[in-house]
């Protein structure tokens, strides 16, 4: 999972414990601030510290009202407000699974299926893998995301429109090992997820998600583009598209090409009150899952190689190394898109759930 690291960055000072978090980098807070106003200067100085374009947050907190707090900018002056969405890249995974888990509730499929119950067979791809090792990373298939030229075809063509088949065919090459026997962060195992949920279901991904989830929750303002149509407030992505050194605004290019081609690995935009409000459901108030389900959501593989902000890896959710946070347990999922990085995050043992949204990203990942 590779976690940005300015999201880690932010949500360590958004923490409300004070003492929770420990960096030279961050200034201790002046004496007699309200809690509202130490977030809010933690966000500002964050934004600063660790070179963010506009950033926006959402924290719930037991016992207290939700704290919305925003910091820099959109593009010109035009300032970030909670009410714009930004792409939410991988914290799409933690949608995607939750629905895959409800799927198995109602007894429509089997976490253990295996591939070749569901779709057709593509060249490195094992069909003996199971939906559970889509989930968790577990099933050795290439990430797509890696292929070498895959950014290449996404940025000279932004309109395109990548069918799932497609983006299989086209970019997943040897597996990295045989099912079940490692791990390795792989977007395209959600890839092959969304066409599993698709013959399941025989509806879209975006109703599926919009009546089950966003509706009933009051999420107003989370879509998933490949089916529907963003509405405006939408915050202005920034990207070195040059290898300049400086990011560009690319608000002007399209996001068809990228949305389509990662499907549930990372398409979905929302806002940083949706997310936190998507966290609360989920881990906190647990109105979304049984509990059994969410005990599998929750079992995590590790070790998880090559990813060192990452204590292990659940169902479509990250557990956070406790190193980073003086051994806070931090759960949920973070992500980038081309031009944003956002989480929707979880402290269990304070009750607090974060989403957060950010309008830079260094555009090589959807994780």
């Amino acid at each position: 999972m590779k976690a940005k690291l300015q999201i880690l960055f932010l949500t360590c000072l958004l923490i409300l414990i004070t003492n929770s978090c420990s960096s030279d980098s961050i200034t201790e807070p002046p004496p007699g601030l309200t809690l509202a106003q130490k977030f809010q200067n933690a966000l500002d100085e964050g934004v600063v510290n660790y070179g963010g374009k506009g950033v926006a947050v959402a924290i719930t907190i037991p016992g207290e009202n939700p704290w919305f707090g925003m910091a820099g900018v959109s593009h010109g002056i035009t300032p970030v407000t909670n009410h714009m969405l930004f792409a939410a890249g991988s914290t799409t995974k933690n949608f995607a699974a939750t629905l895959t888990l409800q799927l198995a509730e109602e007894g429509k499929l089997s976490l253990d299926d295996s591939l070749h119950n569901w779709i057709q067979s593509f060249p490195q791809i094992d069909s003996t893998i199971t939906i559970r090792q889509l989930l968790n990373h577990t099933n050795g298939i290439f990430n797509f995301t890696d292929h070498p030229t895959v950014w290449n075809n996404i940025y000279s063509n932004p309109t395109r429109h990548w069918t799932h088949e497609e983006v299989i065919t086209n970019f997943v090459l040897s597996p990295y090992f045989q099912p079940g026997q490692g791990w390795h962060y792989s977007n395209s195992g959600y890839v092959l997820l969304a066409m599993i949920l698709e013959n399941v279901t025989g509806t879209s991904l975006s109703s599926e998600l919009r009546n089950r989830f966003w509706i009933p929750l009051g999420m107003n303002n989370t879509y998933l583009p490949i089916e529907e149509t963003l509405p405006e407030p939408i915050a202005h992505g920034w990207l070195d598209l040059n290898g300049d050194g400086n990011d560009e605004d690319i608000s002007s290019y399209s996001i068809a090409a990228f949305t389509s081609a990662a499907s549930l690995a990372g398409a979905v935009y929302s806002t940083s009150e949706d997310l936190a409000k998507w966290a609360k459901a989920l881990f906190h108030d647990k109105t979304v899952l049984s509990q059994n389900s969410l005990d599998q959501m929750l079992t995590f593989y590790s070790p998880v190689p090559g990813e060192p902000l990452l204590e292990g890896y659940g169902l479509g959710v990250i557990n956070l190394s406790r190193d980073l946070f003086n051994n806070l347990e931090i759960i949920g999922h973070t992500g980038d898109a081309p031009g944003y990085a956002a989480g929707s995050l979880y402290l269990p043992a304070y009750g607090v759930c974060i989403g957060i949204c950010d309008n830079t990203e260094e555009g090589n990942s959807m994780s």
